[in-house]
């Protein structure tokens, strides 16, 4: 059977298929139109976050105290941790894109903040806190474009958060405390990393069982 005569579109002795068979025809090809333009304007939107990491790891390539973090981010890129969740993590260890930050994320209520609950939190000013509410919505946001793979990436196989990626949120606090004059343990920015991440797992495992990667990038993006 031809794809046409499925739909009723070929001729029988000359008579042409119904108009329903045509029309149906027609709008299961602009649904395959739309799947395919929100498929890449997925893809763009990862592409376009990789680059920029690409540009920051060119950056710390200079920086020979920075071969450290390199090795890391090439570590979570072999273990399929998107491009563009490493970057969001990144983010707030340095200055331009911390600024990005505060432009491309609502800041919320303090009193939400991951440090909500961390021991000695009300010796922390209230921007830093906006700021790593803002951090949070940027993670989350970055591993919303693709919830099962980053969960995959980040997540052992019990369910429990790799130590390099927990490796990764401690270097950018520590780069984001050290610039804003906050000295903290190291085991104190952990626990901050550990609880900025809790949030937006929750919201990735929620996201995933609503919609499975492959649906996510057959839906429109939305700004």
């Amino acid at each position: 059977m031809s794809l046409e005569s499925f739909f009723g579109l070929d001729t029988q002795g000359g008579a042409p298929g119904s108009s329903e068979s045509r029309e149906a025809f027609q709008e299961m090809m602009r649904e395959s139109a739309k799947a395919a333009a929100a498929i890449g304007a997925h893809q763009a939107a990862q592409k376009k976050q990789e680059d920029k990491l690409a540009k920051i790891l060119m950056h710390y390539f200079k920086d020979a105290k920075k071969s450290d973090i390199v090795f890391l981010v090439i570590k979570l890129l072999q273990e399929n941790v998107p491009g563009a969740f490493i970057l969001a993590v990144l983010s707030i260890s340095d200055t331009e894109m911390e600024h990005e930050l505060s432009k491309d994320f609502d800041e919320g209520n303090v009193e939400e903040s991951a440090l909500a609950s961390f021991a000695g939190e009300a010796f922390i000013p209230d921007s830093i806190k906006k700021t790593i509410n803002a951090w949070g919505d940027a993670i989350l946001k970055a591993g919303l474009l693709l919830p099962g793979k980053t969960l995959q990436g980040v997540l052992t196989p019990d369910q429990k958060l790799k130590s390099l990626v927990l490796d990764l949120l401690q270097f950018s606090l520590e780069e984001y405390f050290h610039r804003h004059g906050l000295a903290f343990s190291e085991d104190k920015i952990r626990e901050v990393a550990l609880l900025s991440i809790q949030t937006v797992l929750v919201k990735l495992r929620a996201a995933n069982q609503e919609k499975s990667d492959i649906e996510l990038i057959e839906t429109p993006l939305t700004e």
